[in-house]
């Protein structure tokens, strides 16, 4: 088959390109240059780092920043024979997003070094990222650390459905009590274990919680029994998504987390944290966490921040859980919390066992997904999907969006077609 992919289809429409639409495609020295500068107009503000960072941009030798206590505005150097407190690497169009406010640091930084180790941080992670801070026109508070003083009511598992959402609407996060029965646990808990062993088996786990990367994820849960398939039409959805997100739903994603003995905490995140320009002031999401052992503070129960869905906070290092807390509550507990919660996976101190959970992460329809389920769903799993299922799994046509051959009235279930209206060509009269 002949390689299409930067040829013309058209005479006369000599267009060719093939590389992506976005701001990568476009790098300059030029670019790099006005990063540079866009650092300096913002000398007064780094003042407040009170730190030595090393910045390099677009593969050019390293600029030093100067904004030890003292020097006031900071100052920018060629060459420093000091060691800085931090040294970063990043693209420089980020620079101009931080300095816009349009991007955040957390994301921009880390999801590059996810990938290519050249990008992550050296040194102070807390110095790294407040440097990106204080380049945008609104640089966050530090997350409120738990103290009994400041919390003396926290979220306690109830089955009381309407305590549970004044509980998110002030900490972010509730407890359902008994969301499962001990029979619904040992079902889906089996699942989960034996699903997981088989990936494992098989070469095809995807493990985290550090170096040794002893936990485990089981993603895209649709595809992995009909056990998952039936829990997405428990009650508990119905109660508390659309009352947070409104109608039609999305699945953004469905997956077990396994924390096992030796797993370090997550990096802290929110779960809307890729929806940039950066929003806190809407909740794009929910989680329902089910509970399928006893979470504890040893075995990796969650690490969240209470209250820290509301305002413009962010934690100063992202791989410090201090002051965090550890989500505790039975099995058979369903965890309900909103996306703009700053969380971590917690690290899990037992010397055996481990501690299994099934979480569906819902965002509201416009958002979009983080699975493409219509093509990751096994062909032999789709006949066994309701429309329930279809409108989660991004089926489902949407105000105006997520049509079909030109049609876009809301509530309509698109299936694949075969004979959508395609080019039928006459000279006009």
């Amino acid at each position: 088959m002949a390689d299409t992919s930067s040829a013309s289809l058209t005479p006369g429409l000599e267009w060719h390109r093939d590389t992506p639409c976005n701001t990568e495609t476009f790098k300059s020295d030029a670019e790099a240059e006005q990063a540079t500068q866009a650092i300096k107009r913002n000398l007064q503000a780094l003042s407040r780092l009170d730190a030595l960072i090393s910045v390099s941009l677009g593969g050019r030798p390293p600029i030093f920043v100067d904004a030890r206590a003292g020097q006031s505005p900071a100052k920018i150097i060629d060459h420093c024979n000091d060691t800085p407190d931090a040294e970063l690497t990043i693209k420089p169009h980020y620079i101009f997003q931080f300095a816009e406010g349009t991007l955040e640091p957390r994301l921009a930084i880390f999801k590059d070094a996810f990938f290519h180790e050249a990008y992550k941080p050296k040194g102070s992670i807390a110095v790294a990222i407040k440097f990106c801070d204080l380049l945008g026109p609104n640089p966050p508070r530090p997350l409120q650390k738990y103290t009994p003083e400041a919390f003396p009511r926290l979220p306690m598992p109830t089955t009381d459905l309407d305590q549970v959402k004044r509980d998110i609407k002030e900490f972010g996060y509730g407890f359902v009590k008994d969301a499962l029965t001990p029979a619904e646990v040992g079902i889906l808990k089996k699942a989960v274990e034996e699903q997981a062993a088989g990936e494992t088996a098989a070469g095809v786990a995807k493990n985290d919680g550090g170096p040794l990367q002893p936990n485990q994820r089981v993603w895209v849960l649709t595809n992995k029994g009909d056990e998952f398939l039936d829990l997405l039409n428990h009650p508990l959805i119905d109660e508390m998504v659309p009352w947070m997100l409104g109608d039609y739903p999305n699945l953004h994603s469905y997956f077990a987390n396994i924390a096992r003995p030796g797993g370090q905490p997550m990096q802290l995140h929110t779960d809307q944290l890729a929806i940039q320009p950066p929003i806190r002031t809407v909740t794009f999401g929910m989680n329902i966490m089910w509970l399928l052992n006893d979470f504890t503070e040893k075995n990796g129960g969650t690490r969240i921040y209470p209250g820290s869905h509301n305002g413009n906070v962010a934690p100063e290092d992202v791989f410090d859980i201090d002051g965090s807390i550890a989500a505790q509550a039975p099995a058979g507990t369903a965890m309900v919390f909103e996306s703009r919660l700053w969380h971590a996976t917690g690290p899990n101190t037992n010397e055996s066992g481990e501690r299994p959970a099934i979480i569906m992460f819902f965002m509201r329809s416009y958002i979009r997904l983080q699975e493409q389920n219509p093509l990751s769903l096994r062909h032999e799993v789709a006949p066994k999907l309701t429309d329930r299922h279809k409108r989660f799994m991004g089926y489902c046509s949407t105000g105006a969006a997520g049509g079909l051959d030109g049609e876009v009235r809301e509530g309509i279930i698109a299936e694949r077609k075969d004979d959508c209206v395609g080019r039928v060509r006459v000279s006009p009269a």
